[in-house]
């Protein structure tokens, strides 16, 4: 090769280029599918709440992803008018997908920045708007809406006794936002149970660690409080401390429901310290011993 001349176009980088949008096109096609056919199993009731939430969850992430690398892509470029003759002669070959290209630092980094963006259009595609509601969006509207799905899907899980897969779920969400309370709380109850079950002190810390965590950085939470008081009445033996904690966790505003649904592990607190129950917490004690009581003598009444 003489100095100075220039490489010819092959054409070799346009049809990586191609190559690259057709394989990634036809995934978007098939997530976009597995979405639909997912959501219609769990209408139909062939696929149960916790799998259906796993199920969005990793699919709308693949979907993030594959839209963002379509964006970097670019616009396809229009078709070459004065192709050879004998090019449509010739068999066409199947698409071979090529890394060429991605190896360039130029498209890394424009895949970054357009990111972003692909994210908020993929929330739109798979979650229209409401009836009346503005299809607009944030990129902290987006990362919000993608926690709170996860952190529904580890609930399912830990609620089904899938707790391995909550408890990653629960870290996925920990790894976007490190100080997430609900992440922190309901993640460090499911691992410092399974550590007292599975005789591992590690996960006994480690749960423990996750509650004091969530009580240092949303003080206003009660699920930190809530768990924190637990683990120090049943570890510890701290009814005191048990105390504080869930006077906290009265105080944030816990709905009834999950009030009567503790009252039976938090009342031994203030059963051991001789104390009078926060009116709250007798309310809900006074409420299930008068239900109970009532459902006795009605069929105790009604026996022959």
């Amino acid at each position: 090769m003489t100095a100075g001349a220039e490489r010819p176009d092959t054409g070799d980088e346009r049809s990586d280029t191609s190559d690259e949008r057709w394989y990634l096109n036809d995934e978007r096609e098939f997530l976009l599918r597995s979405i639909e056919d997912a959501a219609r199993e769990h209408d139909a009731g062939d696929l149960s709440d916790a799998d259906h939430a796993v199920l969005m969850v990793r699919d709308r992430s693949r979907l993030a992803g594959v839209e963002a690398e379509l964006a970097a892509l670019g616009p396809e470029a229009p078709a070459a008018a004065d192709a050879p003759a004998d090019a449509a002669a010739e068999p066409l070959a199947p698409p071979r997908r090529r890394y060429g290209t991605w190896s360039r630092v130029g498209i890394v980094v424009a895949c970054l920045l357009i990111a972003t963006g692909a994210i908020i259009l993929v929330d739109h595609a798979v979650s229209p708007a409401a009836p009346g509601q503005a299809l607009s969006g944030t990129v902290t509207l987006t990362k919000a809406r993608q926690i709170e799905e996860q952190l529904d899907a580890a609930a399912l899980l830990a609620n089904d006794g899938q707790d391995q897969q909550a408890l990653e779920l629960y870290e996925k969400v920990l790894t976007e936002d490190p100080d997430d309370p609900d992440a922190l709380a309901a993640g460090g109850w499911v691992e410092w149970n399974a550590g007292v079950t599975g005789k591992s002190a590690r996960a006994v810390r480690a749960g423990r660690q996750s509650e004091e965590k969530a009580v240092r950085v949303a003080p206003d939470f009660y699920g930190g409080h809530l768990y924190l008081g637990l683990i120090l009445l049943d570890q510890d033996d701290n009814a005191p401390g048990a105390i504080k904690q869930f006077t906290a966790f009265l105080a944030d505003g816990p709905s009834a429901a999950e009030v009567a649904s503790f009252a039976s592990q938090i009342v031994p607190a203030w059963t051991q310290e001789h104390e009078p129950l926060p009116a709250s917490l007798a309310a809900t004690t006074t409420t299930t011993t008068t239900t109970t009581t009532t459902t006795t003598t009605t069929t105790t009444t009604s026996a022959p």
